[in-house]
């Protein structure tokens, strides 16, 4: 549901006809009025709902708590640029299996306790210095997570997180922006069941970013049980050497490496080259690129390896 009028109509309208999925994406930010919530029709309304997807709606706290209060056969939540929201809690809700919470500028503190079926985390875009509580989710075992404007955000939320919830974890996605630069932090604490890693890299072209490839060889290193690694690079990476200088020799487990966008710049092949020469357990890799040339660079860079398959991305994906 695409909303360009008025919006508490089209969501009322919804919850009376006791909607399972409810998509709402805004035009325009546009203060709401939500006290037709509170009615009682409403709330039987809302125990239906199962997938409630926000996308650029002015909500304040006490907005979202009131929407959501009542929820209880929600399985997948998504809030997307919502202005107004300080500090977000989502508690107790037993069903949630999915949640996405992105371009959270204004955020200050989110706590994410007793979802005991949640699964899958999405934090995309949070504001720096904001704090992430999570407790009392079991199953949690997938994080999607990105780091951008001038801090190494996932250090912290990792370090933070109860040593319980960070080993359930077995599949993470970490993604930059090209805003990350340098920064003393990084990641200490092991992730001994991670066994899926997916590293999505964006444009690098100074010098502070090697230090980024450092913060990221350190990551590859602590998923000590590691079976897959993905390493996504951008359509467009700059050229930069010296990865031994800031990723010293360590030891490395995955045994699947696939390499997503490789140009054969030298910062790629270089970072490429240092996974490889570090992962011990290593079976077999695979190269995709974007074009015909690409390929033929890969080929060469990679000839030496003996379990090695090469594709073409037919079209272009941008991360």
């Amino acid at each position: 549901m695409e909303v360009d009028g008025n919006f508490e109509s089209c969501l009322k309208f919804a919850i009376i006809k006791k909607a399972e999925i409810i998509h709402i994406v805004m035009y325009g930010y546009k203060d709401l009025d939500l006290e037709f919530l509170r009615h009682p029709s409403m709330n039987n309304g809302l125990q239906y709902l199962k997938d409630l997807s926000l996308c650029a709606l002015k909500l304040t706290d006490q907005d979202f708590e009131l929407l959501i209060s009542n929820c209880i056969a929600l399985e997948s939540l998504t809030i997307k640029s919502s202005l107004d929201l300080k500090n977000v809690s989502i508690v107790g809700l037993s069903k949630l299996k999915r949640l996405n919470l992105s371009y959270f500028m204004g955020v200050d503190t989110i706590v994410i306790r007793d979802n005991t079926s949640l699964v899958s985390l999405t934090l995309y875009h949070l504001r720096s210095g904001c704090i992430v509580q999570l407790s009392n989710t079991p199953k949690l075992t997938k994080l999607n997570f990105h780091e951008r404007f001038g801090q190494v955000m996932l250090a912290e939320l990792l370090d933070g997180m109860p040593s319980c919830i960070r080993d359930q974890l077995q599949v993470m996605h970490l993604s930059t922006s090209r805003d990350l630069y340098f920064h003393n932090e990084l990641l200490w604490v092991d992730l001994v069941n991670i066994k899926h890693l997916e590293l999505e890299l964006d444009e690098m072209d100074s010098c502070p970013s090697l230090h980024v490839l450092r913060h990221y060889c350190r990551l590859v290193e602590a998923c000590s049980s590691l079976d897959k690694l993905v390493i996504k690079f951008p359509y467009m990476f700059y050229n930069k050497d010296m990865i031994e200088a800031y990723a010293p020799r360590c030891k490395l487990s995955p045994k699947y490496l696939e390499i997503i966008g490789y140009l054969g710049t030298p910062l790629q092949s270089a970072f490429a080259m240092f996974i490889i020469n570090n992962a011990r357990s290593l079976e077999r890799v695979t190269v995709m690129t974007y074009d015909e040339d690409a390929l033929a660079r890969a080929r060469h860079d990679f000839q030496h390896l003996r379990s090695v398959s090469f594709f073409t991305i037919l079209t272009a994906t941008f991360f």
